[in-house]
């Protein structure tokens, strides 16, 4: 359960502000163990069903329907109790914005447009290095050529409008200057049109991220669709990396989740276009709900070699072939 504070700053402010400002303590705190890749040694893993993390959140009545509101959210590895030694305070995203019939406007660092409209069955989670966010992320020359578009999950340096729904649908801004006074220095900007009505959503986002210098940039362009047919629920996500050739310039995400006893079964094939042989990734899992703030899960996925990363071959793993990953965890929302 949410814990609502008054906020403190709110101590110095008249009773009726007092009573209209107030600040909420959230969070997740998820820690597990798996099995990853061909010869690796079992470990303690973090995040794996859910980003642990803490989050202040808050609102203040300002009248006549407008609010201001705001959110500081950090992440952190549960199982070593380590933040990200590049990102700190905010990492999990972060803003100050208004809220009001107009709509909300947010600044800061709030979470990217492209990851805010897709539709996966596990959210961007699984077995560490099998995850569809690697998936959707793209490879370097993506990111590369799109610096905050495809490879960030939340973008810095934004500016963000969401309007009002009219009969389901949402309109989504994004600008991010680049910050740079240098020669062909390009702002990011996203277009972001989403429905939500019944059991469909859709999602289309056009997004374009910012660069400190001339670039050859080009728009990353992703749709999404989910039906839930009530005994299962279908997911699809596709992204056009803009640029690319036609060999490697598409991933997709293809998935599904039913709820079976207390809890929820998943399922995701997703597919990275690169040359020579697509990256690939099979992942499964069970959430069990022991009760509605605390989950026990398991999780298995599977990779073909073309998509396991240099880096895991470093580190003494087989880069020649499939892999596989299974794990288990436990998650408490507070």
């Amino acid at each position: 359960m949410k814990k609502t504070l008054i906020a403190l700053a709110a101590v110095a402010a008249t009773s009726a502000s007092f009573a209209q400002s107030t600040v909420t303590l959230s969070g997740t705190v998820d820690v597990g163990l798996e099995k990853r890749w061909s010869g690796d040694a079992t470990r303690m893993t973090a995040n794996r069903n859910g980003t642990s993390n803490w989050t202040l959140s808050g609102a203040e009545d300002l009248g006549g329907g407008l609010k201001a509101v705001f959110q500081v959210s950090t992440s952190f590895n549960s199982d070593t109790g380590t933040v990200s030694s590049t990102d700190g305070l905010g990492n999990n995203g972060m803003f100050v914005g208004l809220t009001g019939g107009f709509g909300t406007l947010r600044a800061g660092r709030p979470v990217n447009t492209l990851y805010g409209n897709v539709l996966l069955a596990n959210g961007t989670k699984g077995v560490s290095g099998h995850d569809a966010n690697t998936v959707l992320g793209g490879n370097a020359t993506v990111n590369a050529k799109t610096s905050n578009a495809s490879s960030s999950v939340y973008v810095p340096n934004a500016v963000q409008y969401h309007s009002p729904r009219f009969g389901g649908v949402q309109v989504q801004l994004e600008y991010a200057p680049s910050e740079s006074t240098a020669a062909g220095a390009k702002a990011g900007k996203a277009l972001g049109v989403r429905y939500d009505g019944g059991p469909l959503s859709l999602t289309f986002v056009n997004y374009t991220g910012a660069t400190a210098a001339a670039t050859t940039l080009k728009a990353v362009n992703q749709f999404a669709v989910s039906y839930d047919f009530s005994v299962v629920k279908v997911l699809f996500t596709i992204r056009d990396q803009g640029g690319l050739a036609s060999d490697s310039d598409n991933s997709w995400a293809l998935g599904l989740t039913a709820p079976v006893g207390p809890g929820l079964v998943y399922a995701s094939f997703n597919n990275n276009e690169q040359v020579g042989d697509d990256g690939r990734t099979i992942i499964a899992g069970y959430k069990y709900n022991l009760s509605k703030r605390t989950q026990a899960y398991v999780n298995v996925a599977r990779r073909n070699a073309a998509w396991i990363p240099a880096t895991v071959t470093a580190a003494g793993g087989d880069g020649t072939k499939s892999s596989t990953g299974f794990g288990f965890g436990l998650q408490h929302n507070f």
